[in-house]
């Protein structure tokens, strides 16, 4: 019985491995269902504009047209519902579990007095695992944020962006440019805390070869700030996203994490975090982990 067993055991992963051969450009974009949010569809889900560390009113401006550097290192895993992400007619053979992880670095500068041009260039090798297929992509864009602070409390700006996925798998091969308009609102210091907040309403184009639909994406945050010390803050966050049509296979779901910031009142400050997605039907988990530092000068 024990030699059968092992013969069903080989027979079964040959069958998945060898004898269909299936590899990743098996996986044809015309078998998913509709555009993701997440990082491999060309934006990310998790909250970013919440992870850069704040310039302090303790550090005073130069005048130096260069006037910050930002660097951030993350490993994000996302476990994907398959029986979401493909079609009915994908062929069953294909359908399997999916899970997708990320190894990135996040070029920003921050250019300017007043308007401010922040740039930031994410870089990232990610990793798709379909079942017992896998396969390594890039991840690569770039996203311009000119904006105008109003006072010392409030901004506002036009965000836009494009990034693009690549990899062996036509179905996780994407582009998404953006253009968005945002503001910026954050609370005087009072009684060892403040709060910072984040409206975006953005235009959203997918990109590849079935996924060509613009669809708007409506984004909301806010992040209590706590000083526990002069060196040490802690700020929670959660971000509401929401977009109206039927392109996004999830119309609403939410992101939050912690961040714990280091230094925020010296010129070089130093953040570590941790940020997850909930209420996604198609992003049945999704973590991320970042350690990010930020020059001011």
């Amino acid at each position: 019985m024990k030699k059968i067993s092992l013969i069903s055991t080989f027979l079964l992963f040959c069958a998945k491995s060898i004898c269909f051969g299936i590899v990743p450009n098996d996986y044809s974009s015309n078998y998913k269902n509709g555009v993701t949010s997440g990082y491999y569809l060309g934006f990310t889900s998790l909250a970013d504009e919440l992870r850069e560390l704040r310039r302090s009113s303790d550090i005073p401006k130069t005048d130096n047209f260069f006037q910050s550097l930002y660097i951030d290192f993350h490993y994000a895993n996302q476990e994907i519902n398959e029986n979401i992400l493909f079609t009915p007619t994908t062929p069953a053979g294909l359908v399997n579990e999916i899970e997708h992880s990320i190894y990135g670095l996040t070029l920003g500068f921050g250019l300017g007095d007043n308007p401010n041009l922040d740039v930031r260039i994410p870089l990232s090798i990610s990793r798709f695992d379909i079942g017992d297929v896998d396969d390594s992509g890039m991840i690569a864009g770039i996203e311009l944020f000119p904006n105008y602070r109003i006072n010392q409390y409030v901004a506002w700006g036009v965000n836009i962006a494009h990034v693009n996925s690549s990899s062996d798998f036509p179905i996780f091969d994407e582009s998404m440019t953006s253009v968005s308009f945002e503001t910026i609102a954050e609370s005087s210091e009072a009684y060892g805390m403040n709060w910072s907040g984040r409206l975006s309403i953005g235009r959203y184009f997918p990109s590849n070869d079935i996924n060509d639909d613009s669809f708007w994406l409506f984004k909301g945050a806010i992040a209590l700030h706590y000083h526990l010390h002069k060196n040490f803050t802690m700020l929670p966050f959660i971000r509401f996203n929401y977009s109206n049509g039927d392109v996004l296979t999830d119309s609403m779901w939410v992101d939050y994490g912690t961040e714990f910031i280091l230094m925020p009142n010296a010129p070089w400050n130093f953040s570590l975090g941790i940020a997850g997605v909930g209420g996604h039907d198609e992003i049945e988990h999704g973590m991320e982990f970042y350690l990010s530092t930020k020059g001011n000068f």
